[in-house]
């Protein structure tokens, strides 16, 4: 199946380069994707569209809609865009105000970020390669999201801090589709053919008041990039690293929680992560082997007759430090393979949430 598409629609922030349904050109998608791009070009969603648009959204990107209650569903189906962008067309650039919650339906996208502030000026794909829109941090593959991290709560929204272009049809280059042979006596048979689907990224827009209203609120708790960037900018390891770097790290970290008392770390166990304090404390200590005069002493026997060692025989801990909020920990051992076992032992000292990173 094909729809029609064609030149660029404009929009504040640099223009906007997505394709528009005006062109004579042929775009040739998949059954579902089409249909999904008509419905949301309809100027009057009725119920039965609104209907289409939550069907073929749970299809593709079933993320997208988890977790939200029916009201909040069919106003973002009554509100959402698609759009389309051919392979290296920009989707928006570092320095942009935020419009949208993006979704990928079918093919990619990218993300770039770079060193300089939004400010400078703006690269577009035909001036050249990728590396003028800084360095690649992940790409977004079909039924992932993007463009939250713009967003605050107080309507006060930061601009992107990053750049996205498309990556086309990306893993999605054939499409099968149903035709008809024609054969004696007018008879026509259904079969299955292969086409070359065009090198576009589809995209489904949010826009930001409908994300606000309907949608913020459960990212706000489930999406902990933005609050994994501010930890990063606020620790004296990350605090001087470039935008990109930060990014790039705040992606890959993790979110734990640990209740009062817990073990973070055990003094002799192989560290395998760099920790950050998000919230809550944490109490340092290492323990060191008991004097000579001690050992073999304070032995402790079981009913069993097999024998414990006492708090000597054990050693002694000694605390080193309490660390807080945006302390990090494991540095060493990060960076030095020989060193991965801990030499000490980090317990919370509070209700304590912590990033880490492998």
């Amino acid at each position: 199946m094909n729809i029609n598409i064609g030149s660029k629609n404009s929009r504040g922030n640099g223009g906007d380069h997505s394709l528009a349904p005006n062109d004579s050109n042929a775009i040739i998608l998949d059954h579902e994707t089409q249909r999904l791009v008509n419905a949301t070009s309809s100027s009057n969603r009725n119920h039965e569209v609104i209907e289409e648009i939550l069907e073929l959204v749970e299809k593709k990107a079933p993320k997208l809609l988890d977790g939200l209650a029916t009201d909040n569903k069919i106003r973002i189906a009554r509100f959402c865009q698609v759009k389309l962008y051919a392979n290296d067309n920009l989707v928006f650039h570092q320095g942009d105000e935020p419009d949208a919650y993006y979704t990928v339906i079918r093919g990619a996208v990218s993300i770039y970020a770079r060193h300089s502030s939004p400010t400078q000026s703006k690269a577009t794909p035909d001036e050249g390669s990728r590396t003028k829109f800084g360095v690649f941090i992940t790409q977004i593959p079909p039924g992932e999201s993007f463009g939250e991290l713009s967003f605050n709560e107080n309507g006060n929204h930061s601009r992107r801090n990053a750049s996205v272009i498309s990556d086309g049809s990306h893993g999605q280059a054939r499409i099968r589709m149903k035709s008809e042979s024609h054969h004696s006596h007018s008879t026509r048979t259904p079969h299955q053919c292969e086409l070359e689907a065009s090198n576009v990224c589809v995209l489904l827009l949010v826009p930001e008041k409908v994300y606000m209203s309907e949608m913020f609120a459960r990212h706000s708790e489930k999406h902990h990039t933005k609050e994994k960037m501010d930890s990063l900018r606020k620790s004296v390891l990350f605090k001087h690293w470039p935008m990109d770097q930060i990014v790039k790290v705040a992606y890959a970290m993790k979110k734990k929680q640990f209740d009062k008392g817990s073990t973070i770390i055990q003094q002799g166990d192989r560290l395998e992560y760099l920790w950050i304090i998000r919230e809550g404390a944490v109490r340092v200590s290492h323990r060191v082997p008991p004097p000579n005069d001690f050992r073999g002493r304070d032995v402790l026997f079981s009913s069993s007759g097999k024998f414990n060692l006492g708090k000597e025989q054990q050693g002694i801990s000694v605390e080193i430090a309490n660390l807080g909020t945006n302390d990090v920990i494991g540095l060493i051992e990060s960076l030095e393979p020989a060193a991965r076992k801990s030499t000490r032992e980090v317990v919370a000292s509070c209700n304590t949430e912590m990033f880490f990173l492998p």
